[in-house]
């Protein structure tokens, strides 16, 4: 019998932080009340499931908008590399969401090794603010007969 063995983002992932990067952006809390950016990636370290994705507010509520700020999750298969990416999670962070509140949305993607996730977000209309940190929860994804394509059990 096997179990299930899970953990946060850190476990899973390592930010990806370029040698003539002055700055590591993935790591920072993100002003999603200031303009549309990209935050900086997390490669894989550890094959896992991606099971959910969210948000926390910790510096700055979220407030003033007509249309909501967003933070989106894309799974990248090399990093630093928008070829074949594809957006696994986006998060609309709704006005009047206090600090130490989390959004978040439950996923079901793998993520091998070598595997990225890049962090953005998309600023809100109106007076956008709120300060936060993404987090996502994960699972080992074991090499087993059961979720290996490349294996075929013989008759």
């Amino acid at each position: 019998m096997s179990y299930e063995n899970d953990g946060g983002l850190l476990k899973y992932f390592v930010p990806n932080i370029p040698v003539a990067t002055s700055t590591a952006g993935v790591v920072r809390e993100m002003h999603i009340g200031a303009s549309s950016t990209d935050h900086g990636e997390y490669v894989c370290v550890k094959p896992c499931v991606m099971k959910r994705a969210g948000f926390v507010l910790t510096g700055e509520a979220a407030s003033g908008t007509s249309t909501a700020p967003t933070v989106i999750f894309t799974k990248r298969p090399t990093p630093l590399s928008a070829t074949d990416e594809s957006v696994i999670a986006t998060l609309t962070i709704p006005s009047g969401t206090a600090i130490g509140k989390a959004i978040y949305k439950d996923i079901n993607v793998k993520f091998s090794v070598g595997d990225s996730v890049e962090l953005s977000h998309t600023v809100g209309v109106g007076t956008p603010t709120g300060m936060g940190h993404a987090f996502a929860e994960c699972a080992d994804d074991p090499e087993v007969a059961g979720n290996n394509s490349d294996l075929t059990a013989t008759a």
